[in-house]
């Protein structure tokens, strides 16, 4: 059942600057709606998350106005405090509120103000959370390499331009061992994206049958040692067609190792926060956000 809720903490990242020119609307348009909202902007990852920790008891539910890094920081405190939290996208990528239908900006507020929640799955790695995806390889040179200007101008196309530039300059096959529920396989690879959600990297797709909340972990590597066949994997990627390309290989499984021989960064949501070997669970429903419904559902 829908309930809107009467008052929230709403936490913004200071540092997008999107998110500055929108949130006057955004506030607006709360009031509009009879919504009692507190607005704090902590200063960083650390500050957010004790924040909502000790804030958050105070009101119905948390809104956050950023991008998917700023999820990121605030999930595990989320899922703590266990609230419904709402989003106001204003980040680059924005690819949870893709993955969850929730619109772009201040028009989010209206998702919010409906007071629909849906209950998604939360992925882990080693020590760490992330909503949308974990990557070893080719993303963590993106993540390396990302230009502020570039990211400002090009928005999500500039993953891709940072991609063929890291490509280029720093990117080599490795070999990697992953084992999905019990079952182990080697391969080489430049990339391994293990996804909790559906989209990453500015509208990627994880997986064929990627959701956010059916307990399952969709995994995928890249084998290209030219850019055309980059470009044919990463044609792949975009359209969920993993299963049908030669330069990808599939694996799913609530419970995923990850190996190499020497440790390797790995990116959670943008960031990277940990090395391999990498051991991945998913937890069930353990966020509830303001979203529609999805697809097929009521």
């Amino acid at each position: 059942m829908a309930e809107k809720p009467r008052s929230i903490l709403l936490l913004a990242n200071p540092k997008s600057g999107r998110a500055a020119q929108g949130l006057d609307s955004a506030l607006a348009a709360f009031g509009d709606a009879g919504i009692a909202v507190e607005r704090e902007a902590p200063d960083d990852c650390d500050a957010l998350a004790e924040t909502i920790r000790s804030r958050a008891d105070a009101f119905d539910a948390v809104v956050l106005a950023g991008g998917d890094g700023t999820v990121n920081a605030a999930a595990e405190a989320l899922a703590e405090i266990r609230k419904p939290f709402g989003l106001l996208p204003f980040g680059t990528a924005n690819d949870l509120a893709r993955t969850l239908g929730i619109p772009v900006g201040a028009a989010a507020v209206r998702t919010i103000v409906e007071g629909r929640t849906r209950a998604i799955d939360l992925g882990r790695v080693n020590d760490r959370v992330f909503v949308n995806a974990a990557s070893i390889g080719l993303p963590v040179s993106v993540a390396q390499h990302q230009d502020a200007a570039l990211k400002r101008r090009l928005k999500a196309l500039s993953y891709f331009v940072t991609a063929v530039r890291a490509f280029k300059c720093c990117t080599q096959r490795f070999t990697v061992w992953i084992t999905a529920d019990g079952v182990k396989d080697s391969l080489k690879t430049i990339q391994v994206t293990v996804g909790n959600g559906v989209h990453f990297g500015g509208g990627l797709k994880v997986g064929t049958d990627a959701e956010i909340d059916d307990g399952m972990l969709d995994v995928f590597a890249i084998d290209a040692d030219t850019l055309p066949h980059l470009v044919q994997a990463a044609f792949a990627v975009r359209f969920g067609l993993h299963r049908t390309s030669r330069y990808t290989r599939t694996f799913r499984g609530h419970h995923v190792r990850v190996e190499t021989r020497h440790p390797r960064p790995v990116n959670t949501d943008g960031e990277i926060t940990t090395m391999t070997p990498a051991v991945f669970s998913v937890e069930r429903a353990a966020l509830t956000v303001y979203a529609p419904p999805a697809p097929g559902r009521s």
